[in-house]
């Protein structure tokens, strides 16, 4: 049953698909203080926003509106990480476990946990694909590779707790000479092995018997077809088995593999496990009821998209219940199979609709100009689908008329992308694969639980709502005071940023139709951002030229990254880049990406071309982004083999889209230090709403990364590639929000007038024992020549700014710091400018 924490939910009744997201849910007068808080969370006004929600929630209404405040402010829902490390995570049928697998190559491992608080692991195989016998009590999965494989047994301890030595070996299962690739239960004493006589490699699907001594019994060939079958699909209980049937192997793509949803393929197959009878239907993207009573799939035929719906015992009868031009892709079945849901690409975007088994017109879901995919029914009236791109995904619940956030950081700032989303089989829970941390570099996707039966408190909304209030306010008062020195003079700068100049250069550059590489708009492009760089006045514009290769067996094409510089005033060697990449992809011109950037670069270049700053600044309009990161690589070996010194980067892509009201992108970066200035930048000079992520990878910034280390940073789009027409012909100029990337201009202008007047990072950090409790640390001197001091702070790593000291010279002894302190030193100038990030060294450890 489900927890009185949902009833509210379910009360609702049946998923009524036109109500409104908020016409369900009373709404208090326009002046009300809830009001006035989400409209200040809306507008970026953070600080008014949780101030206004700590009263509310000290207050009489707190229980009224403790959820409303929680959906604000993140999650509704208490989340418990479970796993550092996992992917392809799967339930047991009782939910009483779980899995999930980690680990790369040979190393590739499964572990399994109890479905309880604390997530004990319960055993832990090398091999992946398993899978949960119907009890929970057995597990099978398939471990070794091509001649090697073989499917392992274990049974799992009754008890919850976690046992001392959890890696078992399990008991191999005597097949008869069948190579096995994936494997499935039907009973706690039956299995269903797909797999192929040694020496072959078209596999076929067979019922191996499981005796009470764990052995197994004679496998069966029980598929009739004469083609490869992959990826069997059973519901607990059921007597029906789906599977693909053609393509490729899977004992040709290595055994296991991820937990795959089901087959994908242009025919599949449906065995009646009682009587035999196989039927092949023509369809792809099939899926099975969780009851296993109905199956559901699309055809394509001279261009129209057609869903079926069959009640498992009435194959031969389906029925047609949808049809359309558009797309259609990734159905869910409601458990009992009087529903059946569906993407469909109505315009440039997927979105979501519904429809009866029985007869009936599809009802809309989803209105969010951002993709909606990947939807499964965690019961008869609750459905769960993602958001957004690949790289940037977030989960919502749709109950009820209703559409609501799921996952969640709780944090103001900081993304948290998801990329694998389980639901327990009584749809309470949910494991979910993301980075809430906001770091997409690390390999490692961290595991979480959401339990849906158990709501944060008032206390703990209270809690979460004090801790970012305390660090917005942190951060705004420390972006204000690094800028104060030049404060007036950067709001001099942006008070030039014209958005009519945006759009003018966004205009131009779109005339020219595609950009890439390959396309004449390439060199169109390279003149007309040669010519506008010397119509600031620049007298140093490059075209820093090179062959492009763009495919194997494909002559080069001639290209070039476009440079112009503007000479540092105090140590012109330093040199700070912002950058970003002009061309665009081959079937379109790329009005996001990313003539938005180029944009944004042109006018940051004309701002500051009468304002030069202490630091050299190189504006670098890249060439082949879109091919490899070729301009950004020229670029950066051309700099290491000249000796280029190169202090810090902004490198800005996708900027000009917004799918509401709001002015908001992302902060990219490598260095925590950009990224805060970044933050302040946009606080204190712009009305653009900033976000951040740990994230350079398979852009420019991943060049400049590669080669000069953590030194990054820049602005993206939020939601991060949230953007439909990205990578499409219709990333067209009347879908970019030219203010938006006005602010951006104005942020990029503001980020880059400190970082090129505050001194860099220091390097060369290091530290000697100097007493008890006691070192010296010594450093490399600032290479900037305005440098009139340094500012050290230590402590633990929890406060490593407990203790602070100031010293003319590279060099202090510092008291109260035993093995383990952290230590950080960073150059102030003669404007009491400080360095925009911290050297960093942990006592007993390494430098940063």
């Amino acid at each position: 049953m489900i927890a009185s924490a949902l009833r509210p939910l379910a009360a609702l009744g049946v998923f009524t698909l036109a109500a409104s997201a908020t016409s369900l849910v009373a709404q208090p007068s326009a002046d009300a203080p809830i009001t006035r808080a989400e409209f200040a969370w809306e507008a970026g006004d953070y600080p008014r926003a949780l101030a206004l929600l700590d009263t509310l929630l000290r207050g009489p209404d707190a229980n009224a509106l403790r959820e409303r405040i929680a959906l604000l402010t993140g999650e509704n829902w208490r989340t418990t990480q479970v796993a550092e490390n996992a992917r392809a995570p799967r339930w047991s049928a009782d939910g009483r476990r779980a899995a999930y697998e980690t680990g790369t190559g040979t190393a590739r491992l499964t572990r399994v946990v109890a479905g309880t608080d604390g997530f004990p692991v319960l055993a832990e195989v090398n091999g992946v694909g398993l899978v949960f016998a119907p009890s929970g009590d057995r597990i099978a999965w398939v471990a070794g590779a091509g001649a090697e494989a073989r499917v392992l047994l274990h049974t799992l301890p009754a008890s919850a707790s976690a046992p001392a030595r959890p890696r078992v070996n399990g008991v191999a299962l005597d097949l008869g000479g069948l190579v096995p690739a994936q494997v499935r239960f039907v009973h706690d004493s039956v299995l269903l092995v797909v797999g192929a006589p040694a020496g072959e490699v078209r596999t076929a699907l067979y019922r191996v018997p499981l005796q009470r001594n764990g052995r197994a019994g004679a496998a069966v060939r029980i598929s009739v077809i004469d083609s490869v079958v992959s990826e069997p699909v059973v519901a607990v209980g059921a007597r029906h088995v789906l599977y693909g049937v053609g393509g490729r192997s899977p004992l040709q793509q290595g055994t296991g593999g991820a937990f795959a949803r089901g087959p994908a393929r242009r025919q599949f197959a449906v065995l009646d496990l009682t009587t035999g009878a196989e039927r092949v239907i023509a369809g792809e993207a099939p899926v099975l009821s969780a009851r296993g009573t109905h199956a559901a799939w699309i055809t394509r035929e001279r261009g129209i998209n057609r869903v079926h719906v069959a009640a498992l015992t009435e194959l031969a009868a389906p029925r047609e219940v949808h049809r359309s031009a558009d797309a259609l892709d990734a159905l869910a079945l409601t458990p009992d199979g009087s529903r059946v849901t569906f993407q469909q690409r109505v315009r440039e975007d997927w979105e979501l609709f519904t429809v009866s088994t029985a007869a009936g017109t599809p009802e809309r879901v989803t209105r969010e100009i951002q993709h909606d995919l990947l939807p499964q029914w965690l019961d008869d009236t609750r459905l769960l689908a993602v958001m957004g791109e690949a790289r940037h995904r977030r989960s919502y619940l749709y109950t009820g008329g209703r559409r609501i956030r799921l996952f969640h950081n709780n944090t103001v700032r900081t993304i948290a992308p998801e990329y694998e989303w389980a639901p327990s089989p009584d749809g309470t829970k949910l494991l979910i694969v993301a980075e809430r941390d906001g770091d997409t570099v690390t390999p490692n996707r961290h595991l979480w639980c959401m339990d849906l039966t158990r709501e944060v408190t008032v206390a703990e909304l209270l809690a979460r709502v004090n801790e970012n209030r305390s660090a917005e306010l942190a951060l705004r008062m420390a972006g204000a005071k690094a800028f104060a020195p030049i404060a007036d003079a950067v709001r001099a700068a942006v008070a030039d940023v014209s958005v009519d100049r945006v759009y003018r250069s966004a205009f131009d550059l779109f005339q020219f139709d595609s950009k890439h590489v390959t396309q004449p708009g390439n060199a169109k492009a390279r003149a007309y951002l040669q010519d506008t760089y010397r119509s600031f006045g620049y007298t140093d514009v490059r075209a820093q030229a090179f062959e492009a290769r763009t495919a194997v067996n494909q002559p080069p094409v001639p290209t070039a990254n476009i440079l112009a510089v503007l000479p540092g005033t105090t140590h012109p060697e330093l040199v700070y880049v912002i950058s970003s990449h002009f061309d665009s992809r081959a079937e379109g011109p790329g009005a996001d990406d990313n003539t938005s950037g180029t944009a944004v670069l042109l006018e940051t270049a004309r701002v500051l071309a009468s304002r030069p700053q202490a630091a050299t600044i190189i504006f670098a309009s890249l060439t082949g982004e879109e091919s490899g990161l070729l301009g950004g690589r020229e670029f950066v070996r051309v700099a290491k083999a000249e000796g280029l010194q190169l202090a810090g980067v902004l490198n800005n892509d996708m900027v000009g889209w917004a799918n509401d009201q709001r002015l908001d992108n992302t902060i990219r970066y490598s260095n925590p230090g950009i990224r805060d200035i970044q933050h302040a930048a946009a606080i204190g000079f712009s009305d653009l709403i900033t976000y951040d992520a740990f994230y350079y990878k398979s852009t420019d910034a991943q060049a400049f990364y590669d080669g000069y280390g953590d030194i990054v940073g820049g602005i993206g789009s939020y939601p991060v590639l949230g953007n439909p027409h990205y990578h499409q012909p219709h990333d067209v100029l009347e879908t970019i929000n030219h203010r938006l990337v006005a602010e951006v201009a104005k942020t990029t202008v503001a980020s880059i007038m400190y970082l090129a007047s505050a001194p860099s990072r220091l390097a060369g950090v290091e530290v000697t024992a100097d007493g008890a409790n006691a070192v010296r640390v010594r450093w490399t001197p600032s290479r900037e020549r305005d440098v009139v001091r340094y500012l050290v702070t230590w402590g633990p790593e929890s406060e490593p700014a407990r203790y602070r000291a100031e010293s003319p010279t590279p060099t202090l002894r510092l008291e109260n710091a035993p093995s383990g302190t952290v230590v950080q030193v960073k150059a102030v100038n003669d404007r009491g400018l400080e360095g925009w990030d911290w050297a960093r060294i942990r006592i007993g450890g390494s430098a940063r």
